[in-house]
């Protein structure tokens, strides 16, 4: 027997979903480091450095999160995944993995590159605002993912995902313009605060994504 009988039902979901969108989660993978590398290299300003990666990992993420499940049904290809002996859970599980990976590790060879480019010391590569962009790309992705479980176009969730997050992003915003005006030790501790409430904010969002999937959505 041939190594595809023995493939897990997840396995399979998982490389279907490989097989589709590897040239996205390639790009998305090298993006960050592969455009902040060459704006060094050009000598372009350091702000353009940042900008340019975080800008495009940001735009990556969120197309990556909304073709996931709407891309399924623009293709017709949902309803016959779902017509499988699979759960819906174990579906999700394998749609979403590959793409939260790439990002991860994006991120970690972008903080990579970043600090070992910068002039200065390595640790000052890694700034509020840096964390703050990086942040807000996962927050983009976890969003585009919800939209893309209820609607049924890639196009419409990419557009109502990045307003969604935008809205996410309202009130984590105006705590950061206040914590602008704080001492040093008062501003690093309600910045980590900051930041974990965006974070929050990316898990009750997938969570909420893989509720509509498995118990109110069928396709």
């Amino acid at each position: 027997m041939s190594g595809e009988s023995f493939r897990s039902p997840f396995a399979a979901l998982v490389w279907k979903e490989w097989r589709e969108s590897w040239w996205l989660l390639v790009l998305t993978l090298v993006w960050p480091s592969a455009s902040y590398s060459t704006a060094s290299y050009c000598r372009l300003p350091t702000s353009v450095w940042d900008e340019s990666a975080i800008i495009g990992l940001t735009l990556l993420a969120l197309s990556l999160g909304a073709g996931l499940f709407a891309g399924e049904r623009a293709k017709g290809t949902s309803a016959f995944i779902a017509e499988r002996a699979v759960r819906r859970s174990t579906i999700w599980n394998a749609k979403i993995i590959m793409p939260v990976l790439t990002l991860v590790i994006a991120v970690i060879l972008y903080l990579i590159v970043s600090c070992w480019l910068l002039p200065d010391p390595w640790y000052k590569g890694i700034t509020p605002d840096t964390c703050m962009m990086l942040a807000v790309a996962f927050l983009m992705f976890a969003s585009a993912v919800l939209c893309s479980v209820l609607l049924d176009r890639a196009v419409t969730a990419w557009a109502a995902g990045g307003v969604l997050s935008l809205i996410a992003f309202i009130g984590p915003m105006g705590l950061f313009d206040h914590f602008m005006g704080l001492d040093a030790e008062r501003f690093n501790l309600q910045w980590s605060v900051f930041l974990c409430l965006l974070f929050i904010e990316v898990i009750g969002l997938l969570w909420l994504s893989r509720v509509a999937y498995v118990r109110w959505v069928r396709d």
